[in-house]
């Protein structure tokens, strides 16, 4: 009997592969000698880690994915705030021609309300809006909207 993977090598297995193709198809010259580096994988059991990880998956599959920041900024001392809506995701991203906004949790983070009204406001406008809170779900999610 085949023993099953475990899921976390699951992802870095997928992590790993997209990261070469991404490679190859970037750096070709250097990828036909055989130099590509290894990935450096991101913490997921950390919010940033996770955030990096899952812009990489989808850039690397063809997709845009950006990280969006609301926070404000100090300059001289003096403390600006930002701009973006409250409760924006994390990430806003292009999957095969589909709008998906990416909120990143984990641990013991939940959605605040203003979160929750922006997820409704997304999907109103016909927008996908998903929570991410581990990279094996993250995948599965990646793969189905891939394939469909």
């Amino acid at each position: 009997m085949k023993k099953q993977e475990a899921p976390s090598q699951a992802w870095r297995d997928l992590y790993a592969r997209l990261y070469i193709k991404h490679y190859e198809k970037t750096y070709p010259s250097v990828a036909a000698n055989g130099l590509i580096p290894k990935p450096k994988f991101p913490d997921t059991k950390k919010a940033n880690g996770l955030t990096r990880f899952v812009i990489d998956m989808i850039n690397w599959s063809g997709g845009y994915a950006n990280r969006i920041s609301s926070a404000g900024r100090v300059v001289n001392g003096t403390y600006i705030p930002g701009t973006t809506r409250k409760g924006t995701a994390d990430i806003h991203a292009i999957i095969k021609g589909h709008h998906f906004s990416i909120e990143i949790k984990v641990g013991r983070d939940r959605m605040s309300e203003w979160q929750e009204q922006e997820r409704e406001r997304v999907r109103n406008a016909g927008g996908n809006y998903l929570i991410v809170a581990d990279p094996d779900s993250f995948c599965t999610a990646l793969q189905y909207i891939l394939k469909n």
